[in-house]
């Protein structure tokens, strides 16, 4: 489909979100970091029927990166770690991230999805992966 064939008074900006719930995820090729140095990284519904297939992503900020709220957002790295201790799968030596997500692509995991309330600047609500809470895939 190129973009000669769009019509986008055709195109509906109404997408079906996943619904909460606990999913089991298959790691997606293309990890990246973006010109911020935050890790962005994407999963798909690995088994549940009519959501399979249906994206998730999620992102890891540079550990070493300040939070509008003056943190350090070095929960970054322990989120990470959960989802390699997830995956059963260890980082190799001098490995970055972003090559590691990739290397581990098609692996699995069971992890908990929430949707974000809504507010004026966001009004359609988000789908967020609970990085703290990601377990070994049945």
């Amino acid at each position: 489909m190129s973009w000669t064939n769009i019509d986008l008074k055709n195109i509906s900006t109404q997408v079906e979100l996943l619904p909460p719930g606990t999913y089991t995820f298959e790691v997606s090729p293309g990890a990246k970091f973006n010109d911020k140095g935050t890790l962005l990284a994407s999963a798909r519904v690995a088994t549940e029927g009519e959501f399979k297939g249906k994206p998730v992503f999620f992102s890891y900020p540079d550990p070493e990166s300040v939070s509008a709220g003056g943190k350090v957002n070095s929960w970054s790295a322990v989120a990470l770690k959960r989802l390699e201790m997830a995956v059963g799968v260890d980082f190799n030596d001098g490995e970055t991230p972003d090559v590691y997500l990739n290397r581990i692509a098609g692996q699995r995991f069971t992890g908990v999805v929430t949707h974000s309330p809504t507010n004026d600047e966001y009004p359609t609500p988000r789908v967020n992966l609970n990085l703290f809470n990601l377990k070994p895939a049945a």
